[in-house]
């Protein structure tokens, strides 16, 4: 389970990060991010009913990119707020691409 001071919950937090317009865009998902001025990253995760229609699978794609989230915690840079919206060709991907993809994105918001 992901840490509490790493999530972001608010509704008012999640806004602010749509309102800075800042995104990166893979294939699986599209990243966007804000700086935060924290010592630490905090991470919410987006899947929408027309991209998985059952909620089981929505859960399951939300606890596959905590999982890598929680895993790679040290390696992401600190200090950004990141609302991480799945698409829906996650569906037919395997678990490394998906890995790789996720932590190349955040790379590159370095």
């Amino acid at each position: 389970m992901q840490s509490l001071k790493y999530r972001l919950k608010k509704q008012k937090d999640i806004n602010n990060v749509f309102s800075g317009k800042r995104a990166v865009f893979g294939k699986y998902v599209i990243i966007n991010f804000i700086q935060n001025g924290l010592t630490c990253s905090r991470f919410t995760f987006v899947i929408s009913k027309k991209t998985a229609k059952r909620a089981v699978d929505r859960n399951y794609f939300k606890r596959v990119l905590r999982h890598i989230v929680q895993k790679n915690i040290n390696d992401i840079q600190k200090g950004f707020d990141f609302v991480v919206v799945i698409k829906k060709d996650i569906q037919k991907a395997e678990f490394v691409s998906v890995e790789k993809e996720v932590l190349d994105l955040i790379k590159k918001i370095r």
